[in-house]
C-alpha cells in the first residue's frame, strides 16, 4: 500500500517527514491511516496525449536560372 506520510514516524530504522511517500502492508498502513500519521497515496495516470504532427513547410516556387 503506497501512502503520504502526514506527521513524522519512524519507518524501516529511519525518520520519514511530513509529505514523503512509503510503500507498506495494507494492515500496516490502514493503522497508520486510522491513527492520522498517514493518508492513502492518490493514483494519478498521465494521460499523454499524440504531439500534433509540424505542419508542412510551405512548397518554394524555385524557378531555375535560365542559361545562356
Amino acid at each position: 500500500m503506497k501512502l503520504v506520510i502526514l506527521r513524522a514516524i519512524y519507518f524501516e530504522g529511519r525518520v520519514v517527514l511530513e509529505g514523503e511517500q512509503i510503500d507498506t502492508l495494507e494492515q500496516h498502513g490502514r493503522e497508520l491511516i486510522q491513527k492520522g500519521y498517514a493518508k492513502e497515496q492518490e493514483e494519478t495516470y498521465l494521460v499523454t496525449e499524440p504531439e500534433p504532427e509540424p505542419e508542412p513547410e510551405p512548397k518554394r516556387n524555385i524557378k531555375a536560372k535560365k542559361e545562356k
